[in-house]
């Protein structure tokens, strides 16, 4: 997807969306200048003028030379640039089919078809387990799913065997649901790999039931087995490239690859996991599956620790990021996590964990931390 460099695109950029930007990409905002622009600089050598309203004479002007520093330090075309900041904040997700019958990264039409169609189903069912996890769906969609479905997009091919290029918005207005989709799918993938292994070494393909609160569905299954059944396939690979308009999740790994020998289990995980439907509905509970769906991943600096002897609990305080915004959140952790967030704190490290986020008026803390680690 291309736009045309203009005046209008330039009028089109915030300066909002300019201060998102240059904060997610490590700038810092250091001073004011003459009550009309802000100050922000990257390491000691680059620093950009940042007008505070697109109704200034020189905005344009100002913008086009924030973005000649960025073409310059990002190295990257100034044209990518200019996409990122008029597009909404989209994370691209690509998934390469790798096979020895791939000629110059073409296939024939008929089972591109069949791929793009698997694509769809991989992120349909993916986006329905982030609203609930289930072990198969039937019937009907959830409504934020259908809403997601909508709004996502497939770019342009690339060669190197065969590359799809899916367009996830985070869609902010929808708390992120997008966003939260995508690390679903990394956590599912993840998933797995790691109990694929377990099954290849000589476990049971029961351990698979407990991948379903990763996202893990026998139709997700199902979807990828679309995509495994294509001729001579090597291996299929997803690779995450994190919207630059927002902070990349710690937590989530940049690149899964699911190898041929993965597929056979899938087939026999599906299996496994429709039969176990009935058994898993009647043991679910309502409240379950909201407090799967308010975990939220967090990523931030430590900077305070709080703890009384007397305490079960202690409490650590980070500067991490909530819908883009630096904020200080207060996690509730348990006396193991809260050694490894001293840890982080001495060694000048972040912390990364998934929890559920609580506001209180200004005040927002984190409580049910899981999976906390030192980054």
């Amino acid at each position: 997807m291309t736009l045309k460099t203009s005046v209008a695109n330039i009028e089109a950029i915030s300066p909002e969306t300019l201060s998102q930007y240059l904060r997610a990409r490590g700038w810092h905002e250091s001073g004011d200048f003459l009550g009309n622009a802000s100050v922000w600089h990257r390491g000691e050598e680059l620093e950009v003028l940042l007008p505070k309203s697109d109704r200034l004479r020189d905005y344009k002007t100002r913008v086009c030379e924030i973005i000649d520093v960025l073409e310059l330090s990002e190295h990257r075309d100034r044209q990518q640039i200019l996409n990122d900041l008029l597009l909404q904040p989209t994370d691209l997700i690509k998934i390469r089919i790798d096979s020895p019958d791939i000629i110059g990264g073409t296939i024939p039409i008929d089972e591109a078809v069949r791929l793009y169609e698997a694509t769809s189903k991989i992120m349909k069912f993916i986006a329905s387990s982030t609203v609930q996890p289930r072990s198969v769906y039937r019937g009907g969609m959830f409504a934020e799913v259908r809403e997601y479905l909508q709004e996502l997009r497939v770019g342009e091919t690339e060669r190197g065997s065969y590359i799809i290029n899916v367009l996830s918005p985070i869609m902010q207005e929808h708390k992120n649901f997008g966003r939260k989709v995508n690390l679903s799918l990394n956590r599912a993938l993840t998933a797995i790999n790691t109990t694929t292994k377990d099954v290849l070494a000589g476990s049971n393909i029961d351990i698979f039931e407990q991948s379903v609160e990763s996202g893990v569905s026998s139709n997700l299954c199902d979807a990828l087995l679309e995509v495994g059944n294509y001729t001579d396939l090597q291996d299929l690979s997803f690779r995450w490239q994190w919207s630059p308009m927002w902070d990349a999740p710690a937590i989530a790994k940049e690149k899964l690859a699911l190898s041929k020998q993965t597929f056979p289990v899938l087939k026999e995980a599906s299996k496994l996991l429709k039969s176990k439907d009935i058994i898993r509905k009647r043991s679910e509970t309502k409240m379950q599956s909201q407090r799967s769906d308010r975990l939220t991943p967090i990523s931030g600096k430590v900077i305070g620790l709080t703890r009384r002897d007397d305490a079960a609990v202690a409490s650590v305080t980070i500067l991490a990021k909530i819908e883009g915004i630096d904020r200080e959140l207060q996690l509730e952790l348990s006396e193991s996590s809260y050694a490894k967030a001293v840890h982080a704190h001495l060694a000048r490290r972040k912390i990364s964990c998934y929890g559920e986020v609580v506001k209180n008026g200004e005040a927002i803390a984190v409580q049910n931390v899981r999976d906390l680690r030192v980054v």
